[in-house]
């Protein structure tokens, strides 16, 4: 699985993402540089760039406010979110999250709520 990160992220937020991946076995590398445009590229681009590169299909974002979000590459949206006000703990248990989706295992958390195609 590939973890982009902004060069600015909180390190304890991204050693934390990874700390929980690694917990459930799946292997990890930061995915290759994002063309952000303005400069601040946001968790959510981050992380469709990273599941988009991942031979994996998911992907995690790290922005430079500490919001963390996971994507998988057949997905158009977030799966799952932390804002940057989480602790610790709630980001490894996010990192362990997105590692169970490439396993196939059940969840820990919650994933964001899809609204059908074509209803608003």
């Amino acid at each position: 699985m590939l973890v982009a990160v902004h060069a600015a992220a909180p390190a304890v937020v991204v050693r934390e993402v990874y700390a929980g991946v690694e917990e459930q076995g799946i292997p990890t590398a930061p995915a290759g540089a994002v063309d952000g445009g303005a400069g601040d590229t946001g968790a959510e681009q981050l992380g469709r760039h990273a599941a988009a590169e991942s031979r994996l299909e998911v992907g995690v974002g790290v922005a430079r406010d500490g919001t963390v979000a996971v994507h998988h590459a057949l997905v158009p949206h977030v799966l799952l979110t932390l804002g940057p006000g989480a602790g610790p703990a709630q980001v490894r248990v996010l990192g362990g999250d997105a590692a169970r989706i490439v396993a196939g295992l059940p969840l820990r958390t919650s994933l964001r709520p899809v609204e059908p195609p074509g209803r608003c």
